[in-house]
């Protein structure tokens, strides 16, 4: 069975984005490079809300060709490159989801996910999208939660966590890195 596991940055004061989709913010280097690539090590599809699959699908296409793209960023576009992506939205149609391998999922998107999980292949993989983190934790079919907590306080933006029902994390790890960001791990309980 598949596993769903979700990646966000987080900033100290809770944000997970700010307005106009600027990631400045956030730390990323090739100590939290290797971390992400060891999620994606056993993965087969990346799964991402519809502003965050917008960005993605503008960025990563480009990076192959971009000379100045590093080591990190090459082997990452060519994971995604090779993923089946999903989209979580319900005002896209099927040809704005028009990135390669790309399957698009609507309102029913816990029970079809709870279907992709139950498929043989490789885990499904979430980057950024703190909406869809939210919804898929509230649905219960979130397997990892891994978070970044960046050393900054943007003062702004998208909470990650809003008024919701409470729910239980247990902490697998936690990691301190070089550059200040702690990588914590955490199964939903």
């Amino acid at each position: 069975m598949r596993r769903l596991k979700m990646h966000i940055a987080l900033s100290l004061d809770g944000y997970a984005s700010v307005p106009g989709g600027d990631l400045s913010w956030i730390t990323y280097d090739e100590e939290l490079a290797q971390r992400s690539r060891m999620m994606t090590a056993d993965a087969d599809m990346a799964i991402f809300g519809r502003v965050t699959y917008k960005l993605m699908q503008s960025y990563w296409p480009g990076v192959p060709n971009d000379p100045d793209s590093t080591p990190g960023e090459l082997e990452h576009a060519r994971w995604i490159s090779q993923s089946t992506k999903i989209a979580v939205s319900t005002t896209m149609t099927q040809a704005d989801a028009d990135w390669p391998e790309t399957i698009l999922l609507g309102a029913d998107f816990a029970e079809r996910l709870r279907e992709i999980k139950r498929q043989p292949g490789g885990n499904i993989m979430g980057f950024g999208s703190p909406t869809l983190v939210n919804s898929c934790l509230a649905a219960g079919i979130v397997d990892d939660l891994f978070v970044n907590l960046i050393p900054v306080i943007l003062g702004g933006g998208n909470l990650l966590f809003g008024p919701q029902e409470r729910r239980g994390l247990k902490l697998v790890e936690a990691v301190p890195t070089s550059s200040g960001v702690v990588a914590l791990h955490y199964h939903p309980q």
